[in-house]
C-alpha cells in the first residue's frame, strides 16, 4: 500500500470541484493508496507542507492550478531528494496540465492518475535564486494576470484575461530591453517577454513555438514586439481570443537559452508562473536540469 500526502488547494478553480472531494480521495483509495489530506492554508503552503511531510509519504499528490503545482515544485527544490508528484489541475488555466498529457474531462480519472501514471523529470528555471516552475515573464500581460479579480477568473476562466487585456490595449507600452544569452545579444524595444519550460502560455498551445523538450536543459526564450498599427492590435486581439500564436509569427523573436540575463532601462514587473515576481531592472534566469519528477499520463 503506497501511502499519498494529498495537499488541495479549496480556493482553486470553480467551488462545485470540491463537491466531488470524497470521489477524488476513493479513486486513490481504490488504487491500494492511503491517503493523508491537507487543505493549504495560505500562499506557498503547499511548498512548505512537502517540505515538513514529504519524508514521510511514498509520494505526493498537488490538486489546484499552475500557482499550487509551482509551489510544490519550487518550495521543495532545495531537499535532496525531491518527491515523486501527482497532479490534479483544477484551476482556471491549468497551463502547465497541458504539458502532462492527463485526462482533463474526469477528476477521479486525474485522481487515479496521479497515483498510477508514468514519472518523467523535468527542468525548472531559476530566476535571480529563486525557483520557478514554467515561466517567468515582463511586459504587457503580466500584470492582468495576477491583477484580475479572483471572482472573475473563477466565473470567466481564460476569458477574465482575454476582457482585460482587450480593455487595455491602447494604453499598452513597449519596454526597453538588452537579453544576453551565451550565444547572442539582443537589444530593442519588446511588448512582452518571457522566459520558460512549457508547450502552453496562457492557453495558447505551441506558445513559445517548437514544441520545447522539457527536459533537455534548456529554457526558451521569447519576445514580442510592439504594436506598429491598428493591423496589429487587431491580429494580437485576435490571436488572443482564438488562442493561436502562429498569428502573430511576425512579431515574435524566440530562442532557447541555458542561461539568459535581461536588462531594461527602467524597473520591471515580473510574474513568475503567473504571481507577481517583483520589480527588478536586471534578472539572471537559468536552466535547472532535471530538477522534479512528476508523474504523466500514460
Amino acid at each position: 500500500m503506497q501511502r499519498v500526502l494529498f495537499i488541495y488547494n479549496r480556493h482553486a478553480g470553480k467551488n462545485k470541484t470540491w463537491a466531488s472531494l470524497s470521489d477524488i480521495i476513493n479513486a486513490m483509495t481504490e488504487q491500494d493508496c492511503l491517503v493523508t489530506t491537507y487543505p493549504t492554508q495560505y500562499r506557498g503552503d503547499a511548498g512548505e507542507a512537502i517540505v515538513r511531510w514529504s519524508g514521510d509519504f511514498d509520494r505526493v499528490v498537488v490538486a489546484g492550478g499552475d500557482g499550487t503545482l509551482s509551489e510544490a515544485v519550487a518550495g521543495p527544490a532545495r531537499l535532496p531528494q525531491p518527491p515523486l508528484l501527482g497532479y490534479i489541475p483544477v484551476g482556471t488555466t491549468n497551463d502547465f496540465a497541458k504539458n502532462l498529457n492527463l485526462p482533463l474531462d474526469s477528476l477521479t480519472d486525474l485522481a487515479v492518475t496521479a497515483v498510477t501514471g508514468v514519472p518523467c523529470t523535468h527542468d525548472m528555471g531559476r530566476f535571480n535564486g529563486q525557483p520557478f516552475l514554467y515561466v517567468a515573464a515582463f511586459g504587457a500581460f503580466t500584470e492582468i494576470a495576477y491583477s484580475t479579480p479572483q471572482k472573475n477568473k473563477n466565473l470567466l476562466g481564460y476569458n477574465a484575461y482575454v476582457l482585460e487585456v482587450v480593455k487595455s490595449l491602447s494604453s499598452i507600452k513597449p519596454y526597453h530591453i538588452k537579453v544576453e544569452s551565451e550565444d547572442q545579444t539582443i537589444e530593442g524595444d519588446y511588448l512582452y517577454g518571457m522566459v520558460s519550460n512549457t508547450t502552453s502560455v496562457g492557453r495558447f498551445r505551441n506558445f513559445p513555438p517548437g514544441n520545447p523538450d522539457l527536459s533537455d536543459g534548456l529554457l526558451e526564450v521569447t519576445l514580442i514586439s510592439p504594436v506598429r498599427d491598428v493591423k496589429d492590435v487587431e491580429e494580437l486581439s485576435r490571436a488572443l481570443l482564438m488562442t493561436d500564436p502562429s498569428i502573430l509569427n511576425s512579431m515574435l523573436t524566440t530562442f532557447p537559452a541555458r542561461k539568459v540575463k535581461i536588462t531594461a532601462a527602467n524597473e520591471l514587473l515580473w510574474t513568475l508562473d503567473g504571481e507577481a515576481g517583483g520589480a527588478h531592472r536586471v534578472v539572471e534566469i537559468e536552466a535547472v536540469h532535471n530538477a522534479y519528477t512528476i508523474l504523466h499520463g500514460k
